[in-house]
C-alpha cells in the first residue's frame, strides 16, 4: 500500500500513527484504510467552516428581513411610533449579532484541540476512488474519472487536488478538493501516481 499524509481517522480524528493501516479506528471503530493507494489532506472546506458559511447565510437572511419590515413600516406608518415593530425589530438585531458572532467564530475554528486538518482521505482500489470525509463515504468509478487536476501554490507549499469526473457520480454531494501537505517534491510525486491510477 502506497500512502501520502498523517493518515488519521476520518470519522473522528483520531491520530493512527503505528496502528496498522487496515485495523479498524480504536476510538470510534470506524473502518481502516484497504485501498492500494491511500492519500490524506486538509479538505478546501472543514466542517466547522461549512457551519460557519450557513451561519452567515443565515445572517444574509435576517439582514433581509429587517430590511423588509423597515420598509414595510416606513410606508404604513412613515410618522408614527410602533411598539410591536420595534419589539420585533429589536429581537431581529440579536438574532442578527448572534449569527453573525457565531457565523465568525466557527471560520475561525478550523482545528480542534488535538486534532488533526487531514479530515478527508483518497482510498484509490482498482475499480473506484473512495472518497472518505467525518462520516460520509463516497465511491466514485475509475470510469467516470475524468482527471486528477492539480494546481500548486508554491507561496503556501501546498497542492489543491480535485477529482474532474463524468456521469453522476458526485451527485449533489459537494466533494470537497483536497490540499496535499509535505514536500513539493513529495506532492508531486503522489499527484503523478494518482493521475497513473486513474488513468485510462
Amino acid at each position: 500500500m502506497l500512502t501520502h499524509g498523517e493518515l488519521p481517522c476520518p470519522a473522528c480524528g483520531y491520530q493512527r500513527r503505528g496502528i496498522p493501516h487496515d485495523t479498524a479506528c480504536p476510538e470510534c471503530g470506524a473502518r481502516g484504510f484497504a485501498g492500494d493507494l491511500v492519500v490524506s489532506g486538509t479538505p478546501t472546506e472543514t466542517p466547522e467552516a461549512k457551519l460557519g458559511n450557513r451561519m452567515y447565510s443565515l445572517f444574509y437572511l435576517v439582514v433581509a428581513a429587517q430590511a423588509l419590515l423597515l420598509a414595510i413600516w416606513w410606508g404604513t406608518t412613515p410618522w408614527s411610533f410602533d411598539r410591536m415593530f420595534t419589539r420585533v425589530r429589536a429581537i431581529l438585531m440579536i438574532a442578527l449579532l448572534a449569527l453573525f458572532i457565531v457565523g465568525w467564530m466557527r471560520r475561525r475554528r478550523h482545528k480542534g484541540s488535538g486534532l488533526s486538518l487531514e479530515r478527508c482521505v483518497w482510498e484509490f482500489a482498482a475499480d473506484a476512488v473512495i472518497v472518505r470525509e467525518v462520516a460520509s463515504e463516497f465511491h466514485i468509478p475509475l470510469r467516470d474519472v475524468r482527471e486528477i487536476s492539480a494546481q500548486i501554490d508554491f507561496v503556501k507549499r501546498r497542492t489543491r487536488v480535485t477529482l474532474v469526473t463524468s456521469g453522476e457520480s458526485l451527485g449533489s454531494a459537494g466533494l470537497p478538493a483536497l490540499f496535499l501537505h509535505g514536500s513539493l517534491d513529495e506532492q508531486r510525486a503522489i499527484v503523478t501516481e494518482m493521475k497513473q491510477r486513474t488513468k485510462r
